[in-house]
């Protein structure tokens, strides 16, 4: 069972992410910079959510640290609604944030995307004997342990990019994405500049998928908003 640090010094917000996330991870809790800081040597999680307003050691102080002595998984929790600043922090380390009020949903899967990305999740599912290696949906089927994808039986080749977007859309088959939140979570990257990379892999993606799939078509955009998988 991957382990997840909780910093926040609010109680409500560690109470309420405890209960949700707890079912699923282990977690372990600091309310300081100084003590997150000491519970990750001592822990060694697999992944830290982060608040930035702590007392006296910042959340940022302690993403600097802990990007000198590891490249765990790191989302923050802010609620600064500067885009500005969020990029600054992605660029300084971090994996993604939440800004809040947060989702719940949202949450579970942002911090689901990265333990994934970071192997924390696989290795658990070997553990546990890869109960969820594959995931279906309208004659898709992905297999992550064999990195290969199938429609109605006919094996389509993806690029390892255009795999990791057709697995978060499958994962979530009702949600619709932002592109820009696409691109964060399958990049690990701020989407500057980046619009033009983002709508070639989800073409790509949608022409090789659409080959076998005869009048249906998998990934529709949503003027406006993103796209999502129908």
């Amino acid at each position: 069972m991957p382990t997840i640090l909780v910093v926040e010094d609010q109680e409500d917000i560690q109470s309420l992410l405890k209960d949700v996330l707890g079912e699923t991870y282990r977690i372990i809790q600091a309310t300081t910079g100084a003590q997150a800081l000491a519970r990750f040597q001592q822990e060694e999680p697999d992944l830290i959510l982060l608040d930035l307003m702590l007392p006296v050691v910042t959340g940022d102080s302690v993403l600097k640290a802990i990007r000198h002595m590891s490249s765990v998984p790191v989302i923050i929790l802010t609620a600064i609604q500067d885009k500005t600043r969020t990029v600054s922090l992605l660029e300084q380390g971090a994996n993604d944030y939440v800004t809040k009020p947060f989702d719940i949903d949202e949450l579970r899967a942002r911090v689901q995307v990265q333990l994934r990305q970071s192997g924390a999740l696989k290795a658990d599912a070997d553990a546990a004997g890869e109960s969820d290696a594959k995931i279906c949906f309208q004659g898709i089927e992905l297999d992550r342990m064999e990195h290969t994808v199938s429609v109605d039986g006919h094996r389509v080749e993806l690029a390892r990019k255009e795999f990791a977007i057709l697995e978060l859309l499958m994962d979530h088959p009702h949600r619709v994405f932002e592109k820009e939140d696409l691109y964060r979570q399958v990049w690990n990257q701020p989407y500057i500049n980046a619009e033009n990379t983002l709508n070639v892999h989800l073409s790509t993606l949608r022409t090789s998928l659409n080959r076998y799939a005869g009048s249906q078509r998998y990934i529709v955009s949503v003027w406006g908003i993103g796209v999502r998988l129908v």
